[in-house]
């Protein structure tokens, strides 16, 4: 682990021992950069924790206080089953910045006396929270970006506090149903091929700004197509934080990262060929993987867009 993820980590080993304190805290969960020891200098700090009932503004208060820590939102209630119930990021002013313009730059919302402090991504959660994800997605088979982003990080995070209980909750994600596979997929296939012909448009134009931003949503799909049929919860992914994970799925295209880092340069009619390749090997695994999931796939899927005759 680099220098950069070794402090971290012993300063979010910190937090959690003071979240401990507090009675109603159940578990603390270390996400991200950090969890996984390639944090860079411009890395931030992403906790959950997870309470009886979600904080009120005085327990916030006072973890805020003992941590040493300035609420980015100002501490307030919150509410229970709305999206991003309980975020509420942080920053910590005793911790500065070496960086040109310091981590809190890039963000509107924080002043400029503190660009330059150190923001840790701060999500509190409900056990109801919990129980609600599990339900809706391992039982109900729905796709809620929150819920997988959650249930991702209970499944691969850094447990700080609370093991037995997160240890609990890894043991259900154990299990993923193929019927929720059978959505991820077919949700991700669905975006997928309509981006696919799109880029195969920006490519003949060489139209290499939106390519770009076309192709990293077709990653995307990929990347929540390849999570799901390898047990693994998560959907917006970053491929090159994946890459290690990838290297060790079972189920994935040959040389997936390698192949798309390249489909995503120029030449960029090489690269929507290399992308078109890529999609139709991750949904041939997919249907190979999951049962009757051919018919809902084929619908989406086109061989080439149309070819339109040369004028007169």
């Amino acid at each position: 682990m680099e220098r950069e993820s070794q402090w971290r980590l012993a300063r979010a080993r910190d937090m959690a021992a003071i979240f401990a304190e507090e009675e109603a805290v159940r578990a603390v969960i270390l996400s991200g950069a950090v969890a996984e020891g390639w944090a860079d200098r411009y890395s931030e700090t992403h906790m959950r924790v997870i309470w009886n009932a979600l904080p009120s503004p005085e327990q916030q208060e006072r973890t805020l206080a003992k941590i040493g820590g300035v609420s980015l939102y100002g501490v307030e209630s919150f509410e229970e089953g709305t999206p991003d119930e309980g975020y509420a990021p942080v920053l910590l002013t005793d911790l500065l910045s070496q960086c040109p313009g310091g981590p809190g730059w890039w963000q509107s919302n924080v002043p400029e006396e503190r660009h330059r402090a150190y923001p840790v991504e701060l999500e509190n959660d409900s056990l109801q929270s919990v129980d609600r994800c599990l339900d809706a997605v391992l039982r109900q088979y729905m796709l809620n970006r929150a819920a997988f982003e959650m249930l991702g990080e209970l499944q691969r995070g850094t447990i700080l506090y609370g093991a037995q209980l997160v240890d609990d909750w890894r043991r259900c994600l154990l299990s993923y149903p193929n019927a929720l596979k059978a959505n991820v997929v077919e949700d991700a296939v669905a975006q997928l091929w309509h981006h696919l012909r799109y880029a195969r448009v920006l490519a003949e134009r060489q139209d290499h700004v939106e390519y770009m931003r076309c192709g990293t949503v077709i990653a995307h799909c990929m990347l929540r197509m390849l999570f799901a049929l390898n047990g693994q919860f998560g959907w917006q992914e970053t491929p090159k934080r994946c890459a290690e994970r990838l290297a060790k799925f079972d189920v994935k295209p040959d040389a997936f990262y390698e192949r798309l880092c390249r489909a995503l340069a120029p030449p960029l009619r090489e690269g929507v060929e290399t992308l078109n390749a890529l999609a139709r090997e991750s949904a041939a695994l997919a249907v190979g993987h999951v049962p009757d999931l051919d018919p809902r796939l084929v619908r989406y899927m086109h061989d080439e867009p149309r070819v339109w005759s040369e004028p007169v």
